[in-house]
Parts: structure tokens; sequence; C-alpha cells
């Protein structure tokens, strides 16, 4: 359940989160007031896991060699992920609220997916994409239990038909974007229909890895809607 104090939080104002440059087909739905958990709910019910994979930990230290993390990839109607990115209240919108709402919001999606996820590992267990450790089942759900896991629509630059720029217009990202690493990229407004669900780095022994880089995640996408 999410932490109660995230549920009276205020979703941001039509002013703060500007859709008016949106189609008026993408209007209808995205301003149609659901909730986070109404949103989640329905990509819950209508999600279709199509892979999973084991990806070693790239950058990791010397000490931290035996880190890798489960990725699965997962099938949506391009409006639920529409709805999940975008919506006042969807992912990013509780990330916008405060970073404990977004971090509880990643949660409690994730929990909502694990029965699906993990049945889908038991009848494909995942390879690794390379030459890392294997993961059994209580690896994976260890891997997704973590708490830097997180879901995003799933990113392919080379094919820009996933996602619109500068038409959604978020007051807060837009004012921080110069302080920003990855600057304007929070202007990507993704229609994608595959969201991806990130494990946590573990170890052998199922030790949480977290990249300094991702340490603060929630606290930038909260100040620039994008980590």
């Amino acid at each position: 359940m999410l932490n109660p104090e995230c549920q009276i939080m205020k979703s941001p104002s039509a002013t703060e989160w500007d859709m008016s440059s949106l189609s008026a087909e993408r209007r209808a739905y995205l301003d149609e007031g659901l909730s986070f958990q109404q949103i989640a709910a329905r990509v819950i019910d209508s999600v279709n896991v199509i892979s999973n994979e084991i990806e070693p930990y790239r950058t990791a230290p010397q000490t931290e060699k035996d880190g890798r993390q489960i990725i699965f990839v997962v099938r949506v109607a391009p409006t639920l992920c529409d709805l999940l990115y975008n919506a006042p209240d969807g992912m990013r919108g509780r990330y916008w609220q405060s970073p404990d709402c977004g971090f509880a919001a990643t949660k409690d999606l994730i929990d909502g997916l694990m029965r699906q996820l993990m049945n889908f590992s038991r009848e494909q267990p995942p390879a690794p994409l390379e030459k890392c450790l294997p993961m059994n089942v209580e690896d994976i759900r260890a891997s997704l239990e973590g708490l830097s896991a997180k879901v995003w629509p799933r990113e392919r630059d080379h094919d820009k038909t996933l996602w619109d720029e500068d038409q959604l217009k978020v007051l807060r990202w837009e004012q921080n974007e110069r302080d920003g690493v990855k600057g304007r990229q929070w202007r990507r407004s993704f229609r994608s229909d595959h969201l991806e669900i990130k494990g946590a780095l573990i170890g052998r022994d199922q030790t949480e890895y977290v990249p300094i880089a991702k340490r603060d995640r929630s606290c930038k996408l909260h100040w620039y809607g994008y980590s």
C-alpha cells in the first residue's frame, strides 16, 4: 500500500503541469483525473510479460563485480504507458509531488506485478546477457524487491516515433533543466507500448549494489523529471 502521506498530497495544477500543447486525443485521457492507484491497477490487469534477462553490473567497482540485475520487458497499451509516464498523478507526477511519493509508487507497482513476473521466470528462466552469475528464483525476487528497482518506459533512441519533445510543459523541470545532468531529456513524452522493470543490482549473497549516480534518483526525478 502507498504511504498514506503520499495519498493526500496534491497533484500538480494545470499551470505546473501544462498539457495544452498535446493533441486533443491525448489530453482527453491524460486529463481525466485518474489517480496513480487507478492507473497502476489498469497496468497490472492488462500487462503482458514478453521477456526477461540478466544484465551484469557494467560499471561495477572491483568489490562488486559479482553484481547483476533482472530486467523484464512487458507490453501495455500505448495509452497506458502514456498515462503512467505523463498523467499529472502518474509515475512522474508522483515523483513531482515528492521523492518519497515517487519511490512508494514505484514499489507499489512492482509489488502489483510481482506474481506475473515471478510466474514468467519460473516458466522461462532468464539467461545472462553476458558473462555474469545466473539468477535463481530467490535472486530474481530479491532484485525486484531491492530499493533501487524501477519501472520506466522502454527507451529506444533510434526510433523517435516512441516520443515527442516540447509538448508537455512542467514548470519546475523547465526552470531547473539547466542544472540537471541530462538537461532537456525530461521533455521526452514517451508513448511506447513497452515498459521495462529493472530490478536492483545484487551480488552473489543478494547484497544490493547501488551505483553512486543512482543513489539520489528519486530526488533527481523530483527536481528535474529525469535521472
